[in-house]
């Protein structure tokens, strides 16, 4: 499942900027559940329970992730497996998450050198939740994340009104939303499927049979 930009797709939402630390690690947990987040969404989530582990059992040390684990000859492999590990611990988000989280860390076993000071470095305050992540089995991604890749069956979201319409007309050579389209349908080896507002599926029909394509509405 693919669409032009992260706001129309369902299933995980991009980490907000400025987002407490309660609720970036909420985000960080649903990308670490979630089997088709992206290479970059793993790498931020890990980084991101990282700084919240460290925060715990560094508070005194300073100069971020990459000093704290010179000073302590940490490696990166060791600091990302724990990372995760403890995410995955996690259990699902909910308004009174926090006492769960900060239990966890207190029990998780610590790195070398760790040296917690009381309740320095407890993720304050509730999470603002995003939507329930439906658990469909189906990859979700921006088209620009899925350049190079194939499937058997592409769905495109189209919910924008005149999509049918800039198919028609518009200019791929100076179009870059139409360019992303035809990159989003040609990664289908089997079957590319379009949904769009209802009122404009059978302009989209018509369009297509025009050309020669076979098309089936449902």
């Amino acid at each position: 499942m693919t669409a032009y930009k992260y706001a129309t797709l369902p299933g995980i939402t991009r980490e907000r900027p400025n987002t407490n630390t309660i609720t970036s690690l909420a985000w960080a947990r649903t990308v670490a559940h979630t089997p088709s987040a992206s290479g970059d969404d793993l790498a931020r989530a890990c980084a991101i329970a990282v700084r919240v582990l460290f925060g715990y059992w560094y508070p005194g040390e300073t100069g971020g992730p990459d000093r704290i684990m010179a000073a302590h000859r940490l490696s990166a492999g060791q600091v990302n497996r724990t990372a995760f590990a403890f995410l995955h611990s996690l259990p699902p988000p909910h308004k009174e998450w926090g006492p769960q989280v900060w239990q966890a860390m207190k029990a998780w076993p610590a790195l070398p050198g760790a040296a917690p000071q009381g309740g320095k470095g407890r993720p304050a305050g509730k999470p603002t939740l995003s939507r329930p992540q439906p658990a469909t089995g189906m990859r979700t991604n921006i088209v620009h994340q899925i350049k190079g890749d194939e499937a058997d069956g592409v769905l495109l979201l189209l919910p924008d009104a005149g999509s049918v319409q800039r198919w028609a007309t518009a200019d791929a050579a100076t179009d870059e939303v139409l360019r992303v389209w035809y990159v989003a349908v040609t990664r289908a080896r089997r079957l590319a499927a379009i949904a769009l507002p209802e009122d404009e599926t059978d302009a989209l029909a018509r369009l297509l049979t025009e050309r020669q394509v076979p098309v089936r509405v449902v």
